[in-house]
């Protein structure tokens, strides 16, 4: 698949390449054909007048097939005018019956024409008309931006939608990735009970005169077990609501402070049997419209990480924040904490710091990746650092709908 996904992201680069490519390429072709047109139709224009000289405004000189002035309208005395035998436009019309020449200097007044020349075989002269290169000749003379805009919005246009459309694939093909490894870890957690329970069920069977003190024993692991993976297959279920968007079925207003108070409540006296103080700090409420079995999963397993995994912590502090549309929630305790280099990854499924320990405490590997993603769900995030002093710090931020 990754090498799938590479193939096709190369093939979107080459074809938004190919594409930008060919409009520049494009582009240059059509200016320059439409420079070419408009110079076309200003020829024509002078052509006319050589023809029918009538326009005052209109410079007109007459060269005869030696290049030699006859006459200029602009300058009385001709005499010491240059040959103009060798000008592009006259060698042209000697050559084709016509030329022009765009831009170039006049020898008598240093001023840029454009010139435009006609021959007349049956008189042997050359009758030439030029106008001086003015704002307005070069406005005339401007290529036309519209279609460069109109195929540069064509462009931007194919291009979002491609690029949409490869975003979107990449991000089913993500889907795709994290439901298929998270089949694989599932199926390698739930190996490990499922084949604990076969053992202890096959050694009761196979012993009916087992002592009724092993017997009990070897059913409560079995227990103990079953449980572990009801609480994986919950943990996959929730998990799999969060990856597709089912967070939003149900939308009522929730009283996060009322929640964690309820949570502290439940959880108060594990606390304690592991010498742990559980300090809220909470204002009365703070309201989030949400899933209520959501927003109660994304807390609780919060608490049931800290219960877990910090050993040794005499503290347990929960703060709780409105602060303009978003919600900060902070659950701090001093216990042993997690490597400065591990932070990034505990919110990662099925990652466990000490996996041996994590799995005689009956863990899942899931429970902060829960909480990750239903912050996500309500349009914020969660994030893991140090405690001043040691311990671990999680804090969630949570987008706050108003009612």
């Amino acid at each position: 698949m990754a090498i799938s996904s590479i193939h096709k992201d190369h093939f979107f680069i080459a074809v938004i390449t190919m594409m930008s490519v060919f409009t520049i390429c494009f582009g240059i072709n059509e200016y320059r054909r439409e420079r070419a047109f408009r110079c076309d139709i200003l020829n024509a224009k002078l052509q006319l007048n050589n023809y029918n000289p009538v326009d005052s405004s209109i410079r007109v000189t007459v060269i005869d097939t030696d290049g030699n002035v006859i006459s200029d309208s602009e300058n009385s005395d001709v005499s010491n005018m240059d040959n103009h035998l060798q000008r592009k436009e006259v060698r042209e019309a000697i050559a084709n019956g016509s030329g022009y020449d765009i831009k170039r200097v006049s020898g008598m007044n240093g001023e840029k024409y454009f010139y435009s020349a006609t021959y007349f075989p049956d008189r042997g002269l050359v009758i030439r008309s030029s106008v001086p290169y003015s704002a307005p000749l070069t406005d005339s003379l401007r290529k036309d931006f519209t279609f460069f805009y109109y195929t540069g919005g064509i462009l931007i246009l194919i291009g979002a939608v491609m690029y949409l459309r490869w975003r979107l694939r990449r991000s089913e093909e993500e889907k795709l990735r994290i439901k298929h490894q998270l089949t694989e870890n599932a199926a390698h957690e739930l190996k490990t009970p499922a084949a604990s329970i076969e053992g202890y069920l096959e050694t009761l069977v196979t012993n009916p005169e087992m002592p009724e003190v092993m017997r009990i024993n070897f059913i409560e692991k079995c227990y103990t077990q079953s449980k572990r993976m009801s609480s994986l297959l919950s943990d996959m279920s929730t998990l799999s609501r969060l990856d597709n968007s089912a967070a939003s079925a149900v939308s009522v207003p929730v009283d996060l402070c009322a929640m964690i108070r309820r949570i502290s409540e439940e959880t108060q006296a594990e606390f304690e049997l592991k010498g742990m103080e559980l300090k809220l700090e909470l204002p009365e409420s703070i309201f989030i419209v949400g899933d209520p079995s959501l927003l109660y999963s994304l807390v609780r397993n919060v608490y049931d990480n800290a219960l877990a995994y910090a050993v040794g912590a005499s503290r347990f502090d929960v703060k709780a924040l409105s602060k303009s549309s978003q919600i900060l929630l902070s659950f701090s305790d001093n216990g042993p904490g997690v490597p400065e280099d591990q932070l990034s990854h505990i919110f990662e499924r099925f990652y466990r710091l000490d996996k041996g320990r994590s799995r005689r405490l009956g863990g899942t590997g899931l429970g902060l990746s829960i909480v990750k993603n239903i912050a996500i769900q309500y349009g914020g995030g969660a994030s893991a650092s140090i405690t001043d002093g040691g311990g671990l710090t999680i804090e969630i931020k949570l987008n706050q709908k108003q009612q």
